[in-house]
């Protein structure tokens, strides 16, 4: 019972102190984590602006992309040398970032600067604060913005490929696509009337992480931001997908170069930010990790061929979407299917095992004990990558103390009765069998997949009846477990 009751706390997680964050009067909000352990580490800085093409209505298609490409050809108050040169060291040559970013409902903008050079980071602010608040539009800085060559990428990186469009079905999404091009010819005041409804600085943040001076770099902002005007009347819509269809589809995509199965399944996320949602989604990670592992052995141990497996979880605008991939040769996708099938109707009808539970256990109470070097490894990239990552699925970052002593408790707590409980509701949802196929191969016959699949699953089907969603409150492995 002392286990269990440790799941119903429902204390505020607390925010990493690490990270110094603020608003400004006019709304601006900034946050900046100084990292003197990382003193080599380029200074990463990201401008988030809440805005993106689900704000355009139709006579403003591509308006969301068209302005950081304008904000790219500007130099501001800067001298166009000046704006030049820092592009030219702003993009890391071992991992380049697009300087600008559009998506449904965010415009971002990248730099990434060499360390030691407050030159540079006073200068990108200047940039940054001309880009969001004072960019000229008129005919000529139009014309020659179209010119010129386009610069911003869109998240996802092809908003027309095919499973992203299966995806979209039934969302407001698919009629707002970031990489729409402009309407020719230009509107340039209708250009310059959504740039100022949209870019407000009350829907502006800004993160710097790097060995930074933090209190000099809190007045930098303040002075580069502080002016910018404009307050927002209308809020921006909120992206959300329709729950996955659990029906088998097949869709010829040039994504992969063989047939890759997904077995698929999603519940609305439930944001993290007190400590009973944390220990909930540790449950549900940890158990989707040893079924994956479960799988991978069996299949090993078995001798199984031309299968590969992969697993993966992520957060889709509030949707917790989890899959088991099979990759396979067309002609052994059925029995692969059947396999794979058996396999997860075992573990939901048995569970796992108290030898595999405690192997699990003691694999993770030993990268426990290699947290703090793992996040002194952890560079600037992948410390303000994790961070928006955060921000956006609305989980608290907590210091990397509290992370241990509430994942040591959670750990210490743990049994493999509960473990199991939660496998038998995740393997007890509803599935959706999603096939890609390279483009040009004949189309696979669904009927027959899920054929093999409900002999398997369905006669194999637990008395119990399957959590909903709000049950599971499940999630997705890539979220950041504090910092």
């Amino acid at each position: 019972m002392m286990a269990a009751a440790s799941y119903v706390q429902a204390d505020a997680l607390q925010p990493d102190p690490a990270w110094q964050q603020g608003t400004l009067a006019n709304g601006f909000q900034w946050q900046v984590l100084s990292t003197p352990q990382r003193p080599s580490d380029r200074i990463e800085i990201r401008l988030s602006v809440n805005t993106g093409s689900l704000t355009e209505s139709t006579q403003q298609t591509g308006f969301s992309h068209f302005i950081p490409r304008l904000a790219l050809t500007q130099s501001g108050s800067l001298q166009a040398v000046q704006v030049r040169s820092l592009w030219q060291q702003a993009i890391d040559p071992k991992r380049p970032l697009p300087p600008a970013v559009v998506s449904y409902d965010y415009t971002m903008f990248n730099l990434s600067l060499p360390n030691n050079r407050n030159d540079l980071l006073k200068e990108a602010l200047t940039y940054l604060s001309d880009a969001s608040g004072n960019l000229a539009i008129t005919p000529d800085t139009v014309n020659y913005a179209l010119s010129n060559g386009d610069m911003v990428a869109t998240w996802p990186a092809d908003t027309k490929e095919g499973w992203w469009r299966y995806r979209l079905k039934g969302s407001t999404l698919l009629g707002h696509d970031p990489a729409e091009p402009l309407k020719q010819p230009v509107d340039v005041e209708q250009v310059k009337s959504f740039y100022q409804k949209w870019y407000t600085p009350d829907a502006m943040t800004l993160i710097v992480v790097g060995n930074v001076d933090s209190r000099a770099v809190v007045e930098q902002i303040n002075k580069a931001f502080g002016d910018l005007k404009g307050k927002r009347e209308t809020p921006a819509p909120v992206p959300t997908l329709s729950p996955l269809r659990a029906e088998p589809v097949s869709i010829m995509t040039d994504t992969v170069r063989q047939d890759r199965l997904s077995v698929m399944w999603d519940n609305a996320w439930q944001p993290i930010r007190e400590s009973a949602a944390l220990l909930r989604y540790w449950r549900a990670d940890l158990a989707r990790e040893a079924l994956f592992w479960h799988v991978q052995q069996t299949l090993s141990k078995n001798n199984v061929k031309n299968i590969g497996l992969g697993f993966d979880c992520r957060v889709l605008f509030q949707r917790a979407q989890c899959a088991i991939n099979v990759e396979s040769p067309g002609d052994k996708l059925n029995a692969n299917l059947g396999v794979v099938a058996k396999e997860l109707a075992k573990v939901r009808k048995e569970g796992l095992s108290e030898e595999e539970f405690n192997a699990l256990l003691a694999q993770k109470k030993l990268e426990l004990q290699k947290l703090f070097a793992t996040y002194a490894r952890a560079d600037t990239d992948i410390l303000i990558s994790q961070r928006i990552r955060s921000l956006q699925n609305q989980v608290v970052d907590i210091a990397p103390e509290q992370y241990q002593k509430l994942r040591q408790d959670f750990l210490n707590g743990l049994t493999v009765n509960m473990l199991n409980q939660d496998l038998r509701q995740q393997l007890s949802q509803d599935m959706a069998l999603i096939l890609l196929q390279p483009k040009g191969e004949p189309e696979y016959d669904m009927k027959e997949l899920q054929k093999t699949w409900d002999s398997i699953m369905a006669t194999a089907s637990q008395p119990a009846q399957a959590a909903t969603a709000d049950d599971l409150h499940q999630d997705a492995s890539d979220i950041p477990q504090g910092q």
